[in-house]
């Protein structure tokens, strides 16, 4: 994690952990979503990224056209992104499909992090806590920095002298005293999530759309009962 499908170029190796085949294949549906998301770039308008979040845009458009159909936004949203910036539009993330592809990415980067923290797999009953943030958060300011001050020293995907193109950050932290441990990542100017993992962890502000367990990976795509009638343009898309 990061999936491969994130990046628009060859992803440095790092970051692997051990899944069973059944969370590994369950996880691609959400991969996919999320790697469309993640694709979008304000601050990146070269043929390369543009291209790649084209193409992400066609795949969900073939495999996924119910999510695609959900993140339509109402002209109300394109009109607050205009504030922004002029060229701006919106994607709708609170659909039932779009939001849970959202939540279950984070927890499988959860599940990553903390593998890559402390060298354990995490277990049975254990809780993962996801908190996904939208680039709309950004541009209004309304991003808490708590998390990001309390874990400095970002680092970044790196395999020998080979570093990620894509601007993919994160960093975690341990509780000496429960092994519980914390974890922040941004992609690009995208998404940003805070992730918490443990086995005694409690979310007081939290709602179980955002609270897991290990084997979460493989909950199926929800069902949306809402028309699949796609008819959207394919070029330079702005999140």
């Amino acid at each position: 994690m990061p999936n491969k499908g994130m990046f628009p170029k060859d992803r440095p190796g790092g970051l692997e952990f051990p899944s069973c085949e059944a969370c590994n294949q369950g996880s691609k549906w959400f991969e996919d979503i999320v790697s469309f998301i993640g694709s979008i770039r304000w601050d990146d308008q070269s043929e390369d990224s543009i291209n790649h979040s084209s193409n992400k845009f066609r795949h969900l458009l073939k495999v996924h056209p119910d999510a695609i159909e959900e993140m339509h936004p109402p002209a109300s949203a394109n009109r607050r992104a205009r504030q922004y910036s002029e060229n701006a539009g919106a994607f709708d993330l609170q659909g039932d499909i779009v939001s849970k592809a959202l939540h279950l990415y984070g927890a499988k980067l959860a599940l990553a992090l903390h593998w890559s923290e402390t060298g354990q797999i995490l277990p049975c009953g254990s809780k993962i806590g996801v908190y996904c943030m939208s680039n709309e958060r950004r541009f209004a300011k309304t991003v808490p920095q708590h998390l990001f001050e309390l874990i400095p020293n970002h680092r970044e995907i790196r395999q020998g002298k080979k570093v990620s193109q894509y601007p993919f950050y994160y960093s975690s932290g341990t509780a000496a005293d429960t092994g519980a441990t914390a974890h922040w990542a941004t992609f690009a100017d995208a998404l940003a999530y805070y992730l918490f993992v443990g086995g005694t962890l409690k979310f007081p502000n939290a709602t179980h759309h955002n609270i897991f367990t290990p084997g979460c990976l493989q909950t199926p795509k929800p069902i949306n009962t809402q028309n699949t009638s796609v008819g959207w343009s394919i070029g330079p898309i702005t999140l």
